[in-house]
């Protein structure tokens, strides 16, 4: 066994110094260690008839700082070609030349030659559609753009990137270059969401059926939930309402402006104008079958006493107007509440500095009704409806004990 290792290991050295006598032959290692024009130079003397030490003597040309020169690189990129003009990055290195001397129609026939060696490859339509469009030549770029997106949809953002800098024109973009399927459209969709430009993003919206695309549930909630981050509330609330009739649901018919006011489902959709309800310390949130002011359930908190909770984590978003009249009611119930911070009700402005809350229980109640009669100020985007407590510096701070809300309304007053 110990020979039969030591055997592998004498034949790996082997292959290691015959491929450095090899490259060294080849006149590779003159340059490959101190990338420099006198090793370069030295490599062409040792190999003349081979192409790699003059194209790369043409990048050096291109790249060391003191010893830019744009026509000596042309010189040693056309020797390079000469010596081997199979090799797509040669002919993208001449292109890039010709183009930064002025010699359009050069720099052209060179991209095509490129794309002619590898008419799939994703670096020649990567380096043509970038030429093309420096120079303004934009029918010239799209199609190479596009067979990016289409056999390389992994790189679509990095292509998207340059075109939205290029054409600041959504419609354009999506009527010209956006491949006509669902999943480029979802791709670009994406892309758009990523930036966070709500303008592009409803243009887009707007044209989804044209791309073959039918938003389902998931889609539908992550653009809902895109213009509530905008701010774009009511909006939101439209689109919202659309997928809730789609799917054969309906808003209450007493124009409760909160979805699923009862509890008495998880979700409606999930998202968008869904309750919100988020994992807390010091806290645990459930739905109980056993107690309920109507229907058959309703939502529980149970805090473990051992915490001074900042609880804000049940709250969904409404649809509020700017200077419109409101009337927000919630049940709720209370065992054994400990701490002078207890529970209330809040509404929350969102694009307008707002705020109203209801008075807060502590101690043990049975369902009390909770009011909130407020007006809402001008420029509104929308609002907040959050089950509150507030963390508190008092020393009896930690707070125990459950409470129970069911049955939450928000009306518009009508005059």
């Amino acid at each position: 066994m110990k020979r039969l290792l030591f055997s592998i290991l004498i034949l790996i050295l082997l292959l290691w110094i015959a491929y450095h006598v090899l490259m060294t032959w080849r006149g590779i290692t003159l340059y490959q260690v101190d990338f420099s024009k006198r090793n370069l130079l030295r490599a062409i003397q040792v190999t003349p008839s081979y192409s790699d030490p003059y194209y790369r003597l043409g990048l050096f040309y291109q790249w060391e700082i003191q010893e830019i020169d744009a026509k000596e690189s042309l010189k040693y990129l056309l020797m390079a070609i000469e010596r081997n003009p199979l090799e797509q990055e040669y002919w993208l290195n001449l292109a890039k030349i010709y183009k930064s001397l002025g010699e359009r129609s050069a720099s052209e026939k060179a991209l095509k030659n490129a794309i002619l060696l590898f008419p799939t490859g994703y670096q020649g339509r990567w380096v043509s559609g970038n030429l093309f469009l420096q120079e303004g030549a934009i029918e010239k770029a799209l199609p190479h753009f596009s067979y990016i997106l289409i056999h390389y949809s992994n790189q679509s953002p990095l292509v998207y990137d340059v075109l939205v800098r290029a054409i600041n024109d959504p419609e354009y973009l999506l009527d010209q270059i956006v491949p006509k399927d669902p999943f480029s459209f979802r791709q670009f969709l994406f892309y758009l969401y990523e930036r966070g430009d709500k303008e592009w993003v409803q243009k887009a919206w707007e044209k989804k059926e044209s791309f073959g695309f039918k938003a389902d549930r998931k889609t539908t909630l992550q653009y809902v939930d895109f213009l509530i981050a905008q701010r774009e509330i009511n909006k939101a609330f439209q689109v919202w309402k659309e997928k809730l009739h789609e799917e054969g649901g309906a808003l209450p018919a007493d124009h409760n402006l909160i979805t699923n006011g009862g509890f008495e489902k998880e979700e409606i959709l999930g998202g968008g104008f869904d309750w919100k309800i988020e994992k807390v310390s010091g806290a645990e949130i459930s739905f109980d079958l056993s107690t309920a002011f109507e229907g058959k359930r309703s939502l529980r908190i149970v805090f473990n006493g051992k915490e001074n909770v900042n609880f804000h984590h049940v709250y969904q978003f409404v649809p509020l107007k700017p200077n419109t009249e409101y009337l927000l009611k919630a049940h709720m119930k209370t065992k054994a509440i400990t701490t002078k911070s207890g529970l209330k009700m809040e509404v929350v402005g969102i694009g307008s500095p707002f705020y109203k809350a209801s008075e807060s229980l502590v101690g043990d109640h049975l369902w009390e009704e909770l009011e909130i009669h407020f007006q809402t100020p001008p420029q509104l985007k929308g609002g907040i409806v959050r089950v509150r407590r507030e963390k508190t510096d008092k020393f009896d701070r930690f707070i125990g004990g459950t409470v129970w809300i069911d049955q939450v309304r928000l009306l518009e007053k009508l005059k």
